[in-house]
């Protein structure tokens, strides 16, 4: 979505129109889910009071989105970290996930711009054991990047059916996926490292 769709469907939805509504919805819920989810200690039943409490709180809010800052979804992330801090406060021994996740996210900034190798492991998107983590990933990307990676690494769409449905070429494709890829490869190290010391930790003080 350019900056200019975004801004007219911000619009839209600062006149509140039940259509612009419910397509706001429908595009970015699923992705808030997913990042609410394990943040939750992967509580479904909390991750959906949290992302419903997002979306309550987001439309109050829609003055404040700022298309030319960052993506929709970039900023549905932002407005649902203090829900999800709320909801593990409610429930003390998830009290220190926030922590961990509060690594994540600082050194996800960090790592966002750091350069990495054209190569993605062929199989790591479809691997049953490391699923949690693909999809913890996933849901940390620009909601472009994911999309992309699932579309081609996952429901195996050629290059050009991804390029008829953006309306790009397929020398555009290859270059996003490339940009996707190195994003997740250094979210996945940044995930997957700060996870395993957050819960070496917590095992040797328990």
């Amino acid at each position: 979505m350019t900056t200019q769709q975004s801004q007219s469907a911000s619009s839209a939805l600062r006149r509140r129109e039940p259509r612009a509504i419910e397509e706001w919805f429908l595009d970015h819920a699923d992705l808030v889910y997913t990042f609410v989810y394990f943040r939750v200690g992967k509580d479904a039943e909390v991750a959906a009071d949290v992302v419903q409490e997002t979306f309550v709180a987001a439309l109050e809010r829609i003055d404040q989105y700022d298309p030319n800052r960052g993506s929709m979804l970039v900023w549905l992330r932002y407005v649902s970290r203090n829900r999800i801090r709320a909801a593990n406060r409610q429930r003390a021994r998830l009290a220190g996930g926030d922590d961990i996740w509060e690594r994540i996210d600082a050194r996800l900034e960090s790592a966002a711009t750091a350069a990495a190798e054209d190569r993605l492991p062929s199989d790591v998107l479809e691997r049953s054991e490391r699923a949690e983590l693909v999809q913890m990933t996933l849901a940390n990307l620009p909601d472009r990047y994911s999309r992309a990676l699932v579309e081609h690494y996952v429901e195996h769409t050629p290059l050009a059916e991804m390029a008829s449905r953006s309306g790009t070429s397929a020398s555009a494709v290859k270059s996003l996926l490339f940009r996707a890829r190195a994003a997740f490869r250094s979210a996945f190290v940044v995930i997957s490292g700060e996870l395993d010391a957050g819960f070496t930790a917590s095992r040797r003080t328990s």
